[in-house]
């Protein structure tokens, strides 16, 4: 694996220049300049009641296709701001939401960054401490049967046949310096299917339907309650991260496409590119329909695949959006990709 100190890949460098200073990007994502690409403004939707102030950083992660590495973008962010180079000044909090998830529990990319933060703070050994939690909120029946120590009541649930779950896992990690404010990891899932396909075919085989409205609706909610003012104070460091599921256009629990489900919050997008054969056909295709619905883009990331998608993307983008390269991740995943967080993390702090 290359070391991700090293520029895009193979000596390819692009240069970009934000409003406080010029730099040459790493291979990852510097947390700090993503902070000052978001929109501060704020949400309405009277048709659906929706208002929301983006008063700190809120982006929804798409993907041009799935398993294009959106849970890994998710994850590295989470570690930027948790587990940063240079430690801010004030405590910080990461909320990471998956509203749709399916192959649940089995496959599951709210704790998938739950335990990989978690491996990667006792990696790193920080001052601070970590509390560290993880939620499911609602499944299918079938699903919940699959979650160990639970008890179901196969006759209770909502009349969609979702059931209400108390699958809950937290873990605290105490720091060098016990005199220092901690931080703080919240990660949900908040509705999960157990077949691993399309949302609408789990739902409709498992009998778990969601309304577009209720996903809405549910989503407003968590992010409200765990908006920084909640918890840490207005002078807390807060982001928020929502990652889909599958591609940009894949299909919602409803059918509906989830780039239109989620056009009433039309929060800032981090699209994550494909970097493989086809991919710059499926990144630009991605990026065009976000944007046709109104999306902000301000960065598309890609994995290193060694095609040289990016500079394809570049030229077609012309600069409007910044476009950075993840190096590959790589085959031996026996350091559960500690030594490739490590490495990035040194970049994106």
């Amino acid at each position: 694996m290359q070391p991700t100190s090293r520029l895009l890949s193979r000596g390819r460098r692009h240069s970009f220049t934000c409003n406080r200073c010029t730099s040459i990007f790493p291979l990852v994502i510097p947390f700090e300049i993503l902070v000052t690409l978001v929109p501060r403004r704020s949400i309405s939707t009277p048709s659906l009641g929706l208002e929301m102030a983006l008063s700190h950083p809120v982006y929804t992660v798409w993907g041009s296709n799935t398993g294009v590495g959106k849970t890994l973008v998710s994850a590295g962010l989470a570690t930027a701001v948790l587990c940063p180079a240079s430690r801010p000044s004030c405590p910080s909090t990461f909320l990471y939401v998956k509203p749709v998830q399916t192959g649940f529990p089995d496959d599951s990319d709210s704790r998938f960054v739950f335990r990989k933060i978690c491996e990667f703070f006792l990696h790193q050994r920080p001052k601070t401490s970590l509390f560290a939690s993880n939620q499911a909120v609602k499944s299918s029946l079938v699903a919940a049967k699959r979650l160990p120590d639970i008890s179901i009541d196969e006759r209770t649930g909502n009349d969609s046949g979702l059931r209400e779950l108390c699958s809950f896992e937290e873990r605290r990690m105490c720091g060098a310096d016990s005199s220092t404010d901690g931080f703080e990891l919240v990660c949900k899932t908040l509705y999960g299917w157990k077949e691993a396909v399309s949302p609408h075919l789990a739902a409709e085989k498992e009998g778990g339907v969601v309304s577009d409205e209720e996903l809405i609706d549910s989503l407003q909610k968590c992010l409200q309650l765990h908006s920084v003012d909640g918890d840490f104070g207005s002078e807390a460091q807060m982001w928020s991260v929502i990652e889909t599921a599958g591609g940009v256009a894949s299909p919602g629990p409803s059918g509906s496409l989830q780039c239109d489900i989620y056009r009433a919050f039309r929060l800032p997008a981090i699209l994550v590119g494909d970097g493989r054969l086809g991919g710059i056909s499926g990144t630009i295709s991605a990026y065009e329909s976000l944007k046709l619905r109104g999306y902000d883009i301000p960065a598309v990331i890609l994995e290193d695949h060694g095609l040289r998608n990016e500079e394809s993307l570049l030229s077609y983008l012309r600069n409007r959006v910044h476009v950075f390269v993840l190096p590959t991740v790589p085959k031996d995943l026996s350091d559960n990709l500690m030594i490739w967080f490590s490495e990035s993390q040194t970049q994106m702090g």
